[in-house]
């Protein structure tokens, strides 16, 4: 059984099946809503784990839910009923996983809770596939890349993705499109192992409503019509530091030499995250900024520590739900959350040309440009680790008046 006779092949998704057959070793899918990324994806991992006996494929979102909702029920299942059949499989809910007489396992899930993340995490894979890697943070996809380390014979493991694209300035454009890495801003190494392809509805018209693509995704306000009709990476509708622009981002070279004092902002979870800033009279540089994925806090700090992190007397400025855990944090004190005041304060700097990232500030990068507003003006609480860190770092100084020498 081949993806072609399965799915009537149009000529993108020929392409597609030549990227997957290619030398490829990362490969992602972009482009608007209901364009067949998805599924044609899906699809490749059956096809994988029937073709390769005891072969181990993950498949995963931000949120387990979502992964369960969108992907398992809407996808998964109706390609397993189709082409494999009932009998042909074998779903164990408490699992999370789908089982094949072959011994092949493709186990769905999330990154974004602890349980789950333990779960999935704690199993080497043949093919890690990340669903919608707009919503999963770029530490939390990197540490999942450890886990691509399952040996089945004749089995290349692969990772794959697929998105709605967002910003220009996201880590998948640069690693995908303009084969840069995303930490150094150096040409990657071998960048025939990263290859991409824009799927978009136009392509997949023959599987969707007639209206679809003209009256539906053809009537979104312009940056969503430009980005789930026609696959384009723009900074997203509601984005919140929207006047924020890559002439702020400064080259290591070009920092001041001396600051008038630093401040630290800590947050915590899942995803922990901490974010250095260095104030020089009315400007603010965020210097540094270290995050990773599952690790408990005492040990994040020992690590902050080995970095040299630590200046004397520099506050960090800790989420103030952290509870006992601030006291794990060298110098960590609660911070002002004030969420929106603190938003408008920096928004307020951005527009005096008083705000500036370090070029090595990846974490923050990351984040600063989908950092946004949903429809109901509420921020979108995805990917915003290191937004809350460095809003900690900046509004509880500015609003404390602290000054370290």
């Amino acid at each position: 059984m081949r993806i072609e006779d399965i799915f009537r092949t149009t000529a993108i998704q020929k392409e597609a099946i030549s990227i997957l057959n290619s030398k490829a070793m990362h490969i992602l899918l972009y482009g608007g809503s209901r364009s067949g990324k998805t599924s044609l994806l899906v699809m490749a991992i059956i096809l994988r784990a029937m073709y390769f006996p005891s072969s181990c494929h993950l498949i995963c979102r931000r949120r387990a839910t979502d992964a369960w909702s969108s992907v398992l029920h809407q996808t998964l299942f109706p390609l397993l009923r189709k082409n494999v059949g009932p009998d042909g499989y074998k779903f164990l809910k408490h699992e999370g996983a789908v089982f094949f007489p072959n011994g092949s396992e493709i186990w769905i899930g999330g990154l974004g809770d602890k349980k789950q993340a333990d779960k999935i995490l704690g199993h080497e894979y043949n093919t890690i596939y990340f669903n919608e890697i707009s919503e999963i943070s770029y530490v939390a996809v990197t540490t999942a890349h450890s886990r691509l380390a399952r040996v089945t014979p004749g089995c290349k493991n692969l990772f794959l993705y697929d998105c709605n694209p967002g910003s220009p300035l996201h880590w998948a454009y640069k690693e995908f499109i303009l084969k840069i890495s995303f930490l150094t801003g150096a040409k990657l190494s071998d960048p025939d192992l990263y290859a991409a392809l824009r799927m978009n509805p136009a392509d997949n018209q023959e599987n969707l409503p007639e209206n679809y693509v003209s009256d539906i995704l053809g009537n979104l306000p312009e940056k969503q019509r430009a980005r789930f009709r026609d696959g384009v990476w723009v900074i997203p509708e509601g984005a919140i530091y929207g006047r924020f622009e890559e002439s702020m981002i400064v080259k290591e070279n070009d920092l001041p030499e001396t600051f008038d004092y630093f401040t630290s902002g800590q947050d915590f979870g899942l995803n922990i995250t901490n974010v250095k800033v260095g104030w020089k009279g009315n400007a603010i540089y965020v210097l540094a900024d270290y995050g990773a994925f599952n690790m408990p806090t005492k040990t994040f700090n020992e690590e902050l520590h080995a970095r040299g992190w630590f200046r004397d007397d520099m506050p960090v400025y800790c989420d103030p739900s952290g509870g006992e855990r601030i006291q794990e944090i060298t110098g960590g004190v609660k911070a002002n959350n004030s969420v929106e005041s603190g938003i408008d304060y920096i928004c307020a700097k951005i527009e005096r040309n008083e705000f500036f990232v370090s070029e090595k500030c990846a974490g923050v990068l990351s984040e600063i440009w989908d950092y946004r507003r949903d429809e109901a003006g509420q921020i979108v609480k995805a990917n915003d680790h290191y937004m809350d860190a460095m809003r900690y770092a900046i509004f509880s100084d500015a609003q404390r008046g602290i000054v370290v020498a």
